[in-house]
């Protein structure tokens, strides 16, 4: 499990990455992993750059997790391992292995979500489903899951404000 010039901590309250940490890691890691330069939804995703390494390198400084920070340049962030992992490596080809396995995860769900009260939907039904069930909760899981606000975009506001500005009107 250790290397021979590794040792165990002698610390028995040392923790690696404390808990409170590892979903925000794992969002930032996910995030530079999903980037590619060919979907428009990433505005940054030129492949390999300072500034994700930059984000990721003060993220971890600013809470003390130097552990962490050298593990990440280590195994993945660095410019030889980024190219291994890195969907945004070829900014001209687009995984196709990924991009299969995305279009199989949608079809699964639609099946399972949209369509598991019909059996062979006719293509005006499915059609319709799409239109009216399955964009719409892409759209609201999207604003959900998507931190930053577009440029000129204002932001979403919350249920009771959206009441408390009806009021005011």
């Amino acid at each position: 499990m250790f290397d021979d010039q590794e040792k165990r901590s002698k610390d028995p309250d040392y923790v690696f990455c404390p808990a409170a940490h590892r979903k925000q890691i794992l969002h930032l890691f996910t995030r530079h992993f999903c980037q590619h330069p060919l979907l428009p939804e990433r505005l940054e995703s030129q492949g390999w750059s300072p500034e994700k390494i930059y984000l990721l390198l003060q993220f971890c400084f600013d809470r003390g997790l130097r552990e962490v920070w050298g593990y990440m340049w280590t195994s993945w962030y660095s410019p030889k391992m980024w190219d291994l992992w890195a969907r945004s490596t070829n900014p001209n080809l687009l995984s196709r292995l990924r991009t299969t396995m995305n279009v199989e995860n949608f079809w699964k769900q639609l099946k399972h979500e949209n369509l598991h009260h019909v059996l062979n939907p006719r293509l005006d039904q499915l059609v319709w489903i799409l239109i009216h069930e399955v964009v719409p909760s892409y759209f609201h899981r999207a604003t959900h899951l998507d931190t930053t606000t577009r440029l000129g975009r204002s932001i979403l506001l919350i249920p009771s404000l959206i009441l408390a500005k009806r009021e005011v009107r």
